[in-house]
Parts: C-alpha cells; sequence; structure tokens
C-alpha cells in the first residue's frame, strides 16, 4: 500500500482559454497594466501566462470574464464570482500554452504508486486537491447536511448514512468542477493505463454521502452494484483491468480509531482468494446478470430477498468472516482520496464509541445550537473508460429513462445526452452549458420515471 503525495510537477491538459475570457481580461486591464505585467525576465511564455493571471484576476474583481458566477445563495467567491471558477480559467490557459511541451510533461503519480494500485486494488494519496477545492467540497456538503435536515422536519434516518445524493455533479458546480477540473481525473488515467490517443475517460456516476452518530448500521463488504455503478460487466480477470475506478475523497478527517469511514480488503480484485466465487454469487454477481435483467427478473429477486448488496454477512457469514480477516482501515485527513479498483471488496465502518462521543463533543462544542448534526463526510466519483457500456436490461438509470430505453446497452462514448461528461484527456469546453441544458430539458422527466419506479420498488421491499 502506497500513502503518499503526488508528483508536484503536472500539467492538466485542458481546452484553452477562451479569446472571449481573453478579451474581457485585456478590456479590464490598463494599457500601463498590460506593459507592467510583460516586464519579466525569462520564457516569453512564462510572461504571456502572467499577465493572463493578472488579467484574469482583475476582471474577476471587477465583475466580468469567463469565471462563473456563484449562484447567490452559496455564500461563496470572489465578490460577485467564485474562486474555483478563476482557479479552472487561470489553469487552463497556463496549462495550454505549454502544449507544445506536453509529450515530455511529468506523470502526477510516482510509478511506486501505480505499481502499488495495480498489485493491491488501491492506493491512498494526499495532497491531490487544490485547498479551495476542498474548501468547495466542504461548504457544498454542509449545505446538502443542511438541506437534508430541514427536508427530514430535523430527524434523519437512522441507517448506515443520514445523508445519500447521487448526481451532484448536474447540480452544483462546486461537485461538478471537482469531478471535471480538478487533478483526479488525471490520476484515474494514469491509474488505469489509459491511452491518450485512442482512449477518454468518463464520469460514470457520483455520490455524496455523510455518516452522523445516529448511524446504526453500516454496508459490509461489497462490490458496487449496478446502481451505484451502472456499466456492463465481465467478472474480473488478471489482465489488466480498465472497467474503471473509484476515487473516494475524505472531505473531514477520519481517524480509524474513531470508525465511521472506510475499509478494504486488499487484492480482492485480483487475486484467486477461496471466497471470492461464493461472494460474488451471494451478492448476485455472475455473468448471467452481466448485462442486466428484466424488470420482471429484477422484482422476482426482490420478493426473494436476494437483492440486497450490503447483506453479506446474512447470506454468507462464512464468507464475510473470511474477508473480515484481510480487512485494512485509514485514517484519512480531510482532502486525502483512496481509488479503489471497481472490483476491490470494501466496505463503511461503524463508529466506535469514541467516534460517536468526538461528533457529540463537536455539536456540543456549538451549545446545542448547530444547525445540523455533525456528520463525516465524503464524496465519491466513479470513473470509467469511455468505451464501457451501459446494462441492457431493465434500469433506473437517468440517461436510459430520459430517451425511452435508446441509450440502453450503449457505450458511453455514444450516449445521446451528457450524462457522463469527458474528463480525460480534454475537457470539452462547453461543458457547463450543455450539462445545464441537460437539467432544463431532460433531467425533469427522467427523474419523474425514477421516482414511479422506486415507488414500486420500495413496495415490493415493504411486501417481503
Amino acid at each position: 500500500m502506497c500513502i503518499c503525495k503526488p508528483h508536484p510537477q503536472v500539467r492538466r491538459r485542458v481546452p484553452s482559454m477562451s479569446s472571449k475570457m481573453k478579451d474581457t481580461a485585456d478590456r479590464r486591464m490598463g494599457k500601463a497594466d498590460r506593459r507592467s505585467a510583460h516586464i519579466v525576465s525569462g520564457s516569453p511564455r512564462l510572461s504571456s501566462a502572467l499577465t493572463v493571471l493578472v488579467g484574469v484576476a482583475l476582471a474577476c474583481l471587477a465583475g466580468g470574464g469567463d469565471a462563473r458566477p456563484r449562484r447567490q445563495a452559496s455564500g461563496f467567491g470572489i465578490g460577485n464570482y467564485d474562486a474555483i471558477g478563476l482557479l479552472r480559467s487561470v489553469r487552463r490557459y497556463l496549462t495550454s500554452i505549454d502544449e507544445e511541451d506536453s509529450s515530455d510533461a511529468s506523470s502526477l503519480l510516482a510509478q511506486e504508486q501505480v505499481e502499488s494500485y495495480l498489485r493491491d486494488g488501491f492506493v491512498v494519496v494526499s495532497g491531490l486537491l487544490e485547498d479551495v477545492e476542498m474548501s468547495s467540497l466542504v461548504e457544498a456538503g454542509e449545505g446538502l447536511i443542511s438541506k437534508h435536515v430541514a427536508k427530514a422536519g430535523g430527524t434523519l434516518s437512522k441507517g448506515n448514512f443520514q445523508v445519500h445524493e447521487f448526481g451532484l455533479l448536474f447540480n452544483d458546480e462546486r461537485f461538478r468542477d471537482v469531478a471535471l477540473q480538478s487533478r483526479l481525473p488525471v490520476a484515474a488515467a494514469e491509474l488505469l493505463q489509459l491511452d491518450r490517443e485512442t482512449q477518454n475517460l468518463r464520469v460514470l456516476k457520483d455520490v455524496f454521502l455523510a455518516k452522523g452518530h445516529e448511524s446504526t448500521s453500516s454496508c459490509g463488504w461489497h462490490v458496487d452494484d449496478q446502481l451505484f455503478w451502472p456499466a456492463a460487466y465481465k467478472l474480473p480477470s488478471s489482465d489488466i483491468d480498465q472497467s474503471g475506478l473509484n476515487a473516494w475523497i475524505a472531505i473531514d478527517d477520519m481517524p480509524i480509531e474513531n470508525g465511521g469511514s472506510m475499509a478494504v480488503s486488499p487484492q480482492s480484485h485480483a487475486s484467486d482468494f477461496s471466497w471470492r466465487a461464493e461472494a460474488f454469487d451471494a451478492l448476485n454477481f455472475n455473468e448471467q446478470f452481466g448485462n442486466g435483467v428484466s424488470k420482471d427478473e429484477l422484482f422476482d429477486l426482490v420478493k426473494m430477498g436476494r437483492v440486497d448488496t450490503c447483506g453479506l454477512e446474512k447470506v454468507a457469514p462464512a464468507v464475510y468472516d473470511d474477508i473480515e480477516m484481510s480487512k485494512q482501515e485509514f485514517s484519512f485527513k480531510r482532502g486525502d482520496v483512496i481509488f479503489m479498483n471497481r472490483w476491490l471488496f470494501h466496505k463503511s465502518t461503524d463508529f466506535t464509541e469514541k467516534g460517536k462521543l468526538a461528533l457529540q463533543a463537536v455539536h456540543d462544542s456549538f451549545g446545542g445550537d448547530r444547525g445540523e448534526p455533525p456528520m463525516l463526510k465524503r464524496y465519491s466519483l466513479r470513473y470509467v473508460a469511455g468505451n464501457t457500456s451501459l446494462p441492457g436490461g431493465f434500469m433506473t438509470e437517468l440517461s436510459v429513462l430520459a430517451s425511452d430505453g435508446f441509450n440502453s446497452g450503449k457505450k458511453l462514448n455514444e450516449v445521446r445526452g451528457d450524462w457522463y461528461p469527458t474528463v480525460w484527456p480534454e475537457v470539452d469546453a462547453d461543458v457547463h452549458e450543455r450539462i445545464e441544458d441537460l437539467n432544463k430539458n431532460e433531467m425533469p422527466v427522467a427523474q419523474e420515471k425514477f421516482g414511479a419506479i422506486m415507488a414500486e420498488v420500495m413496495g415490493l421491499f415493504a411486501k417481503r
């Protein structure tokens, strides 16, 4: 296992700064400002970079430029413009001006980290996200918790996670910026050993999760089902696995002695452990279901009690105990990212009594007046190659519902609509506009259909 920082020298290849943005920056800088910005010794590319850096900053502070205005309710930004937007815009230009040197650019991750991931099925990386990106995630996460507490009338569920929401990249630019514009996609592409000339990387799914001391359960040993990982599959082999990875971000410090975070079974993604075949069978992972199932087949499985991704301990206790013997836990710091192979067995962990007391102490430190209960927050992103296919069977996936089944079974590169944004080797310059258009024109219909299906499924669970 390797817990270390990324290589300090990395270029994020993203689209160049738009001409509109450079024009705006130039208009808002006086001629004297432009002249002084060019008085820099050394590379002309450096002079150009500093010119635009100053120009963009001045444009944002003056109320213009390509940095996006934050929605008014968020209260986070530089004047009326957010720091993430500024960071994104400057990063785009600083990387694009050095494009001719990209063939010599250093890798983001050290070879030791890549080898650790390939061998163990996971690697923990510190320092990958910028401070401003982490601050933005903290703010966005706290906002989500407040929203859910208010919606629940102050009383949250006692289950595994008290807050659980998919698809944040579609409706909150703070999550979207981390998913698309941070260094996460570069790291993911390196770990998956993708070829930038012939392959691309997309976001398959994202989810925010928060766990409070009210939690009374955790999700046991599992690999993600097709709700969390909506892709057709073949069970893993000994070949290099490019079926994707999970980038799991700790938004809070999570000391190992407090629990409430994540554990993994090292090498369970590839090693032929004696328990693995039985575990896959107990969790309904087999080639028969790899491309999905029909609605009738799914509902029959629900009625028989065979749809319980978190219930391995109940259906196969001996297998569960075997995996438990290989358990590895971590003391995560805020901003740490654990990259996990799609087929790595993992589980969420219960709070220890010390952990519950620590959370309660945070609450009490506010005199009991805190607007929402303290929770440990995490944001999880599934990154996959663009040639990954959606299952062809019955699905609650929004892209399939919105397209009346047209997207069923399609490769992500062929899916209609921007449901799975490309994040590597480049991010489309108009991705934000296209996502907003999807939100306006396709998302409402898909969510309505999803709600109707889930009501029917929950009715089946209630009758079991």
